[in-house]
């Protein structure tokens, strides 16, 4: 592969040769590669790849059934889930097929993917698969999104105690090229088990980005046998008592020493610095093990010679569940003291503690506390080498002294700023309109998009009572609602919860016979993860049949086009009413006693402009423009639409009002503020670019120069002659980009990378995108 041929599709299609790969983009591969392993051993196997999306693996459901399309002579089934406990009875029933009589392959792979609170919510869904077990050419593999810094989450989350509990041994990569690896280590050892295995993601590593070597047979996998046999267990459903009784017997006798077996035969958890003078060892997992060497280098001990020579012995826990006491005996040979760096609970630092507590001559354990109950590390957020070096430099410091680099000086007081980025509701986003309520009304947030409410004026969008989690937007009301004078709640709901799990939530509350306004939003997509297609979805008049079918006492309609509803068949009753009317329906639906459904109708603002660009959805030849020699910039269009592209613009005049033509998404609204500034043009019929330099001049001139489009520019950037490149004679060299959701931060960044990569580099970078889908920052480095 040179750099004349590589594509990047090479990413999932090639087998050999260096490519550059996100960690989502690993984790797609991974059934690919799999299975074609497989077919070089004479094994015919498929694979299942389910779950429900939410970051740090927002857009895995899409990269899986991408790498799939690139392989069609793979089956490899991508379903992605209404919810995540139906996807792991899902994987359940993947396994179960192997005990068929007529299973039509040798096994299936089964890949089951989920963030933090998806493991929470499916945890008795995935006990009941664990307990089931998996087949000998199958395996089953739990993709663990977690979130410890809470970047995207509500909740900061670390899944590892969850997992133990379900007897799943846990794999925890730190880059994208471990991502591949311990992903075939985790189908291996789930094959030769019978047990679930888990790969833990976390956000630094799902958005990562590295070149990666590829070689299908760099993953040999030693399996473990029983008595010189290999386990081969059929998978069993018959999951009741006693049988459950002698399954976790088993478990723990069986299955789970032969994961312990795995690990030591296939050394995942072994030293990666052993001198043999060593006073004191290091122990950490994954992404907290790069973060530990950072550390170490920022302290002047930047290579293993460095390290080794000061006395340092470094374990890298790939597989840090299930625990295996006798590798950190070995590891302790000789030691004065063990630092446990991990973050959040002191998970391995307890086991530690145990491996070595019958030892006679044993080392001092420290962590997260020091010997005198002193903090080295914090128990909260995530773990970098910031927060490590003080506790690092506290322990080295009484043995190296000065050979250590002086600690960092502590961080001055940030100056701050005039204004901050927050991430914000899309131009025409169904969002800007459906989430206005009533003056004084009380509000219950959602999950998704709608938990943006908490970033707005609570004069627009009311007082916020909490969120909850997905699925029971509501039910705090039920707990509350007899023990304050208040007597109604308008709950937003977004479709992609209605159908994940919401929907019983509404049935609940008619169940509590509160006094609750649900405000369903349908735009047709889980917007906040990706785009994606909620599964399950029901036409509107479905929906409000089934509502009342339930108990609702009313259904009322906004929508921002009720021409659509012209000859739909709606239950009696369920009026269609124009959107500008949504407050009014809100008041009007508040007096209905019992539980009311409010459903707003209104496509995703950006899942249309893709549709747009992409030509399945026909662009409106309308544009709105406003006379800045008009405009008084009162705000008022901008308080109406609640919409980005409204913007302000200083002029000779005065400060005045504009819309950014280039992020507006046609949506219309800001012409309902109260100003006789607007202009309509019909771009189909007018001469547009001339007409809109000349609005949008600032009153310099009446008579601007057209401006030119995207692909006039690109037309003359192509035209000007490039420099010769100079590659810089430099071992390391970063780069740092910084900007806002939708200015190509991350394209640049993966375009550069590439480029390095197909230039010899090796390549190692982090996009931190969080919520900037939704306007906001963007670093890549």
């Amino acid at each position: 592969m040179t750099a004349s041929t590589y594509e990047l599709a090479d990413r999932y299609r090639a087998e050999r040769g260096r490519v550059f790969l996100t960690g989502i983009q690993a984790l797609a591969r991974m059934p690919v590669e799999q299975l074609r392993v497989d077919r070089r051993h004479g094994h015919r196997t498929a694979a299942l790849v389910t779950g429900y999306p939410g970051s740090p693996l927002g857009g895995l459901d899409g990269a899986m059934a991408a790498a799939a399309a690139l392989a069609p002579e793979l089956p490899i089934r991508c379903r992605p889930a209404l919810n995540e406990e139906y996807a792991a009875t899902a994987v359940m029933g993947s396994q179960l097929a192997a005990t068929r009589p007529d299973a039509r392959y040798d096994g299936v792979v089964g890949i089951w993917y989920g963030k933090a609170p998806g493991v929470d919510r499916a945890a008795d869904a995935l006990r009941h698969a664990v307990f089931a077990g998996t087949s000998r050419f199958g395996g089953a593999v739990a993709i663990v999104g977690d979130d410890p810094k809470a970047k995207s989450s509500t909740v900061p989350s670390s899944s590892a105690g969850l997992l133990a509990d379900l007897h799943m041994p846990l794999f925890y990569p730190g880059d994208p090229a471990e991502v591949l690896d311990l992903g075939r280590h985790a189908i291996a050892l789930s094959r030769a088990s019978g047990l679930w295995a888990a790969l833990k993601i976390v956000a630094d590593v799902a958005d990562g980005t590295a070149s990666v070597d590829l070689d299908p047979d760099r993953i040999q996998p030693v399996l473990p046998t029983i008595d010189g046999v290999p386990y081969d267990k059929l998978p069993d459903g018959r999951l009741l008592t006693p049988r459950t009784l002698d399954i976790e017997r088993e478990i723990f006798e069986v299955r789970y020493p032969l994961a312990l077996e795995y690990a030591s035969a296939n050394r995942l958890n072994a030293p990666t610095v052993d001198p043999s003078d060593a006073w004191i060892g290091v122990i950490a997992s994954g992404i907290t093990y790069s973060e530990v060497r950072e550390a170490l280098a920022r302290l002047g001990l930047d290579d293993d010679k460095r390290v080794a020579a000061a006395g340092i012995r470094l374990l890298k826990m790939q597989m840090p569940i299930p625990f295996n006491p006798q590798i950190v005996r070995d590891f302790a040979r000789g030691l004065d003291e063990i630092f446990v760096v991990e973050e959040k609970h002191p998970n391995i630092e307890s086991l530690v503690k145990d491996a070595l507590y019958d030892l006679r001559v044993r080392p001092r354990v420290v962590g997260r506390l020091d010997e005198q109950g002193q903090r080295l590390l914090p128990g909260f957020g995530g773990l970098d080498a910031d927060a490590i070096i003080p506790g690092l430099h506290n322990r080295l410091g009484r043995r190296l002294g000065d050979r250590l680099a002086p600690l960092p000086p502590a961080p001055r007081a940030r100056i701050a700023l005039a204004a901050e980025r927050s991430p914000f509701y899309c131009s025409g986003c169904p969002h800007n309109r459906s989430t206005v309520v009533p003056e004084g009304s009380l509000v219950g947030a959602g999950i998704g998009c709608h938990t943006m409410v908490l970033y707005m004026d609570t004069e627009r969008v009311g007082e916020i009572a909490g969120m909850t989690p997905m699925g029971n937007e509501g039910t705090q009301w039920i707990g509350m609602s007899d023990f304050v004078e208040r007597d109604h709640l308008i709950q937003n709901l977004g479709d992609g919860t209605f159908f994940h799990s919401g929907q019983l939530a509404i049935t609940a509350a008619v169940a509590a016979h509160v006094n609750i306004t649900y405000k369903l939003l349908l735009n047709g997509t889980i917007a906040m993860t990706g785009g994606q297609m909620p599964q399950g979805q029901l036409g509107v008049a479905q929906i409000a049949a089934n509502l009342l079918n339930q108990g609702v006492a009313q259904v009322l309609i906004t929508t921002d086009d009720p021409s659509r509803y012209a000859r739909s068949t709606l239950p009696a009753g369920v009026e269609v009413w124009e959107r500008d009317r949504i407050v009014e329906a809100q008041e009007r639906l508040a007096k209905v006693p019992g539980v009311t459904v409010l459903v707003h109708d209104q496509a995703c603002a950006a899942e249309v402009r893709r549709s747009r660009k992409r030509g399945l959805t026909p662009t409106p030849t309308r544009r709105i423009v406003i006379n800045p020699r008009v405009c008084e910039g009162c705000g008022d269009c901008g308080h109406v639409s609640n919409c980005l592209s409204v913007q302000p613009v200083d002029t000779p005049f005065g400060r005045k009002t504009q819309i950014d033509q280039t992020t507006c998404n046609l949506d219309y609204s800001c012409v309902e503020g109260d100003c006789p500034s607007f202009l309509s043009v019909d771009t189909a019929t007018s001469r547009w670019s001339q007409l809109a330099g000349a609005v949008f001049s600032t009153g310099r001139r009446d008579h601007a120069p057209p401006p030119r489009t995207v692909e006039q520019r690109v037309d003359e950037l192509l035209l000007v002659p490039l420099p010769d490149i100079v590659t810089p004679a430099v071992d390391d060299f970063g780069i740092r980009i910084t900007g806002i959701g939708g200015t190509g931060v991350v394209t640049v960044a993966q375009v550069l990378g590439t480029a390095a990569m197909l230039d010899g580099y090796t390549v190692r970078g982090l996009d931190q995108i969080g919520l900037s889908q939704k306007a906001g920052p963007v670093v890549s480095d």
